[in-house]
């Protein structure tokens, strides 16, 4: 079973981090809060097993209880409230191997993506993510990767999908999207002896 929570500190604004191996839930939804009913409903036992790891990685950092609520909130991305105040921001990403929350004070948009390093991005993919200036200077499997996953980082911190994604961009000192800063850190991880990235994506500030 592999678990490992970090605490992090980024912008001078902490956050914590932490990973799960699907194998360590094996379908096990017991004592685990914020779950999907509609999800947990699935036919699909890769959709269910994602969906338990992201949430048992959740509950282990978000000191969650029963009676919270989970809400992705456009422009805000993932809130936890409770009594109907916001207590703390998160996000959550998966691979086939595992999968990692992250949580942040309600104040701190945060975003993740996990993949592994050896992914590749379709071309089909790319052409809808990525603008003309960045097709032409990307040239390598990584670098494409890194560019993929630090834009849906930011979209999931922002609540809004991929179809916002052209409008990310990196101007050589941060990240811009809907007229903020962000700034874009990654990681190695091995889950289940697959080396994987983990981009985290937090606001720096509202001015571009």
């Amino acid at each position: 079973m592999f678990q490992l929570t970090q605490a992090l500190k980024s912008n001078q604004e902490s956050f914590e981090i932490h990973f799960v191996e699907h194998s360590a839930c094996a379908e096990d939804a017991e004592d685990i809060l914020l779950l999907d009913p509609k999800i947990m409903a699935s036919k699909s036992l890769k959709r269910r097993l994602h969906h338990i790891s992201g949430r048992r990685a959740l509950s282990k950092i978000s000191f969650a209880r029963d009676g919270d609520v989970l809400q992705i909130v456009h422009g805000a991305g993932g809130c936890l409230t409770r009594d109907g105040q916001i207590f703390a921001r998160f996000s959550i990403s998966h691979s086939d191997y595992g999968a990692v929350a992250a949580v942040a004070p309600p104040d701190v948009s945060v975003g993740v993506d996990l993949e592994p390093k050896n992914r590749r991005i379709s071309q089909g993919a790319l052409n809808l993510i990525l603008n003309e200036e960045e097709q032409n200077e990307l040239h390598d499997e990584p670098s494409r990767l890194r560019m993929w996953m630090s834009k849906e980082a930011i979209s999931k911190a922002l609540g809004i999908g991929l179809s916002i994604s052209k409008e990310i961009t990196y101007d050589g000192r941060s990240w811009l999207a809907k007229g903020s800063r962000w700034s874009v850190d990654s990681q190695d991880i091995t889950i289940s002896e697959v080396d994987h990235i983990l981009i985290i994506a937090q606001k720096i500030t509202e001015e571009t």
